[in-house]
């Protein structure tokens, strides 16, 4: 069960680490971890102690998922080309 101390170390916890990093967008990630602990507490009402433990995970969620990119997979095989002079773009 999850109770309001509970929430609140987690709000402190965020609170702290806004306070120490430099860059907007990680001050940022913070604030919305800290949001997303009062969401659950305000939406939820009095049902807090009820919550599933996965509430608390919701900042490492939303963090993982904004650092995931698609990144272009290259092959390293080279294609071999009729019309091709060279390796370079500028070779005609």
């Amino acid at each position: 069960m999850i109770s309001y101390e509970m929430i609140v170390q987690q709000i402190e916890k965020h609170a702290s680490q806004a306070k120490q990093v430099r860059g907007e967008q990680q001050i940022r990630e913070q604030l919305s971890a800290i949001r997303a602990l009062c969401d659950v507490v305000l939406d939820e009402g009095k049902s807090v102690a009820k919550l599933p433990e996965a509430a608390l995970s919701v900042h490492n969620i939303q963090t993982s998922s904004m650092m995931i990119s698609q990144l272009p997979v290259t092959s390293s095989q080279k294609i071999e080309e009729e019309d091709a002079n060279g390796e370079s773009l500028f070779d005609f």
